[in-house]
């Protein structure tokens, strides 16, 4: 005799997810991460821990969870360590993220008034800033950190007094009431373009601080 299973009994319906549940969800994510930075080591250490993020990605999205944080503007505020990866802006662990900024893939500051201790601006965790900012730092590279941020947060003339924070995101920051139809169009440019623009004054400034120091 064969037995015939209704579907219902094998998947049944799935439930949303608890507030509970997605935090074990995100405890797992962020264990996995932090295991996988201690124990992969070698030349395909980075290509392996790539794969495994965007696994971790894929499970949080069957499973329900919130996607990582894409705002519509871009914050101001700078985050400690622990913030960052709590708050679920990046899948990686304290010690990847610092590694992240010694191979210039993300930057962090000092605290004004403080000689120890690294904050991170949050804009650079926003979608697409990850994935474009690395060459723009690499010309940086070398400056001290509070030029290095300002760089990116301050309007310049060469952007119609956009920085270069919101033309490499397109989005303005949040504290901007307004943005001209002008800005917009340059902000609604290819992602590609816009980092053309912003690499272009990343390399200007930089011969500029060589003639001062030269």
């Amino acid at each position: 005799m064969t037995v015939h299973l209704h579907h219902d009994t094998l998947a049944p319906d799935r439930q949303a997810l608890t507030d509970s549940d997605l935090r074990v969800v995100e405890q797992f994510s962020q264990l996995v991460a932090a295991q996988l930075d201690i124990l992969v080591q070698g030349p395909e250490r980075q290509r392996l821990i790539d794969v495994t993020t965007r696994a971790l990605h894929q499970a949080r999205t069957l499973l329900g969870a919130p996607p990582p944080l894409t705002p519509l503007q871009l914050p101001v505020s700078k985050l400690k360590v622990s913030e960052v990866i709590g708050q679920g802006w990046v899948e990686l662990s304290q010690a990847s993220l610092y590694r992240a900024v010694e191979s210039l893939r993300f930057y962090c500051v000092t605290p004004k008034g403080r000689s120890i201790g690294k904050e991170f601006p949050a804009w650079q965790f926003v979608q697409p800033v990850p994935e474009l900012i690395a060459p723009v730092l690499a010309i940086l590279a070398g400056q001290p950190s509070s030029e290095i941020h300002a760089f990116w947060i301050s309007s310049t003339d060469e952007l119609n007094e956009l920085s270069p924070a919101e033309m490499l995101a397109g989005k303005s920051f949040e504290t901007r009431s307004a943005v001209h139809p002008s800005q917009q169009a340059l902000l609604n440019q290819p992602a590609n373009e816009r980092l053309r623009k912003v690499l272009a004054l990343a390399k200007w400034q930089h011969r500029g601080m060589a003639d001062i120091v030269g």
